[in-house]
């Protein structure tokens, strides 16, 4: 079961560095795909999916090196996900700002905790 679970999980940190790195070219192409993604009820499922995603990832990696570093990172990225959300929202100028910002401090917890599991012996959290 921990195999699964941590091929799992590895598979999800790929995705979601795959997933940033597409963005910029998504944006791009975004306006020939119409109205699609801006649905709110498809944004907020994306944003609660990327968190919640996002924050299995950083619990394994935490589970295994016991730093803060990542999640601190990982929580401050995910709360200017929602600021940006909620500014987008209300019309708020420089809300994009938020969720670029967000996005590094996001990638950069994924890069903080890979890089600390290299250095410590393979454990699981709940073995």
């Amino acid at each position: 079961m921990k195999t699964i679970q941590s091929k799992s999980i590895y598979v999800a940190s790929i995705a979601c560095v795959i997933h940033c790195l597409a963005t910029p070219f998504l944006i791009v192409v975004a306006p020939f795909i119409g109205s699609f993604f801006q649905n709110p009820v498809i944004e907020l499922t994306l944003l609660l999916a990327s968190i919640v995603c996002g924050s299995l990832i950083i619990y394994q990696g935490y589970c295994t090196h016991k730093k803060m570093h990542s999640f601190l990172l990982f929580l401050m990225g995910a709360m200017l996900w929602v600021v940006h959300t909620l500014f987008e929202y209300n019309d708020i100028a420089g809300a994009k700002i938020y969720f670029t910002i967000g996005t590094l401090l996001v990638l950069g917890s994924y890069y903080i905790s890979h890089r600390m599991l290299k250095c410590c012996p393979s454990k699981c959290c709940n073995g």
